[in-house]
């Protein structure tokens, strides 16, 4: 039970993303907000206070990815990134676009009619005979013939 419910709170932190991105820098400042109280009431002036709880605290944003890889399934965000990255770079450069689909269509192309007629000829050769194992080829010679 306890993995499902893990699993449902990953796909809803994927739909829910700044929502709960933005109660993560809240609670990330209310532990830096009481770090630098904390500094303050041992005698810090508060710039020093609150430059001491940030080295206390560690890396912000660190932290912030780390609990994000951990509430949310980074691979569709991850994927989503990359289909938008690679549909703006389709748009920004036409020409090796249409280049690189030609380039895909023809390979594509050329491989599966390879590997029909490989199929076709070397694999499943004459579908229509019974026995292929007693067919044999003639072959006429012209010995004796004269050439001319």
């Amino acid at each position: 039970m306890p993995r499902l419910h893990a699993w449902f709170s990953r796909l809803l932190g994927f739909f829910q993303k700044k929502s709960r991105d933005a109660e993560m820098a809240e609670e990330i400042q209310q532990h830096l907000d009481r770090l630098t109280e904390r500094n303050i009431a041992a005698g810090m002036s508060p710039k020093a206070a609150r430059a001491a709880a940030l080295r206390e605290f560690g890396g912000v944003q660190q932290i912030k990815e780390i609990a994000r890889e951990q509430r949310v399934w980074m691979w569709p965000d991850q994927f989503w990134q990359d289909l938008r990255f690679g549909a703006r770079m389709l748009w920004r450069t036409p020409g090796f676009s249409i280049l690189a689909i030609l380039c895909l269509t023809l390979g594509i192309g050329t491989n599966a009619a390879v590997f029909s007629w490989i199929e076709g000829i070397l694999i499943r050769p004459y579908p229509l005979v019974a026995h292929q194992g007693r067919m044999f080829a003639l072959a006429g010679t012209t010995r004796g013939a004269e050439r001319g």
